[in-house]
């Protein structure tokens, strides 16, 4: 009989024991880190972004194609977490970012022209676009490593989709039924009507890592540093452009970066 209560009273503390620590596992932690939480939150980010083309020719080698400098823009929106184990999850949300670039193309010299009656000699353009995105990201946040503190990486892709194109620029061409030879048209912050001159939607690789500070259960401050680059399509096509100008030119294959620092807040 003292046998059997003991091992009653026994069986019963180990349920309770292991009841209780389950009870902890579930438990809400601070920052909500618990991986079965989703976390949602709101973000500002001021960027630098570039374009770049792959080859300092255009496909046609007719044109010299480079970059000429950066422009300053700004992303925000909302960021979603979704862990899926203690310190791995998935990284989602959407976003407006504000971008562009510059681009030089100058006829090759090198390169016979080819025999048309009007022909660009020289395009420059300044690009300012507006883009839609929706990140995917997976995303590694490391245990508490100080006060609070966490730090992160993540890696994935982003879909973006334009939605506003301009570009001021000044192109220099050739025009048979002028006699004096070589005209220049210009334009400043001139609206691309043309739908295929920029890319209707881009494929960007994105790469980033910062730190959270846990500012309570639900809240957390997040500041990080992230690059995207931009891998596909190109993003503009001149061929489709029409802006006052006679003749048509090429810059090659044109992607489009940035380097953005943003800083948000997990609710």
């Amino acid at each position: 009989m003292k046998r059997f209560f003991l091992l009653t009273v026994l069986a019963g503390s180990m349920a309770t024991v292991a009841k209780s620590q389950q009870y902890e596992y579930a438990e809400p932690t601070r920052g909500g880190s618990n991986y079965n939480n989703w976390r949602i939150g709101v973000f500002f980010a001021p960027n630098v972004s570039w374009m770049k083309p792959t080859s300092n020719k255009s496909n046609d080698k007719l044109f010299r194609v480079s970059s000429e400098g950066n422009r300053v823009g700004y992303s925000w929106g909302l960021m979603v977490d979704r862990p899926f184990a203690e310190n791995y999850g998935v990284a989602t949300g959407i976003q407006l970012t504000t971008t562009g670039g510059k681009i030089l193309s100058r006829e090759n010299t090198d390169a016979t022209p080819p025999t048309v009656a009007n022909r660009v000699t020289s395009a420059y353009f300044d690009y300012k676009l507006q883009f839609v995105e929706v990140p995917l990201a997976l995303k590694l946040r490391s245990d508490e490593v100080s006060n609070g503190v966490h730090v992160f990486g993540q890696l994935g892709l982003s879909l973006g989709l334009n939605i506003s194109k301009k570009a001021s620029f000044e192109v220099t061409y050739t025009d048979a039924s002028d006699p004096s030879g070589l005209k220049t048209v210009s334009g400043d912050n001139e609206k691309i009507f043309d739908g295929l001159a920029i890319a209707p939607a881009m494929l960007s690789l994105n790469l980033g890592g910062g730190i959270e500070y846990d500012i309570s259960d639900k809240m957390a401050l997040t500041v990080g540093l992230f690059f995207n680059n931009g891998f596909a399509p190109d993003i503009t096509n001149p061929a489709q452009l029409d802006m006052g100008y006679k003749g048509k030119f090429a810059d090659g294959n044109v992607r489009l970066n940035n380097l953005a620092l943003r800083v948000g807040i997990f609710f």
